[in-house]
């Protein structure tokens, strides 16, 4: 007894089956555009966290190497202030007078004994 199933075959059946087809069409394509889209927005995410790790980075460099030069510019006054008095004549007659007991035309230079440190 196996019966033998036809289809009806009108416009209502014909129409039906077109509709399944681009549906599954429809539903193939949504499924690669949207597979496109979200891989795009995954691969720009990990672009943008790559880039905020890397702009972190660079300010820190940045605030690092700021002070290092401010301290660099310091230094450097520092230096040229050193400078002056190391080309003033009477920063030379000091520091001759007190390492190198040099004196004058007319100066006598008395030594005193140093006092004990420990006492």
């Amino acid at each position: 007894m196996a019966r033998k199933v036809k289809q009806i075959d009108n416009a209502y059946t014909r129409d039906r089956r077109i509709q399944l087809k681009v549906s599954k069409v429809v539903r193939k394509r949504l499924m690669v555009f949207g597979g496109f889209l979200l891989a795009i927005l995954l691969f720009l995410s990990i672009l943008l966290i790559v880039q905020m790790n890397q702009n972190r980075e660079l300010k820190t460099a940045y605030q690092t190497k700021t002070e290092e030069l401010k301290k660099l510019k310091d230094r450097e006054m520092a230096l040229k202030e050193e400078l002056k008095q190391l080309n003033s004549k009477e920063y030379i007659t000091k520091v001759a007078r007190s390492e190198y007991f040099l004196s004058n035309d007319g100066e006598i230079i008395f030594k005193l004994p140093e006092e004990d440190t420990e006492k």
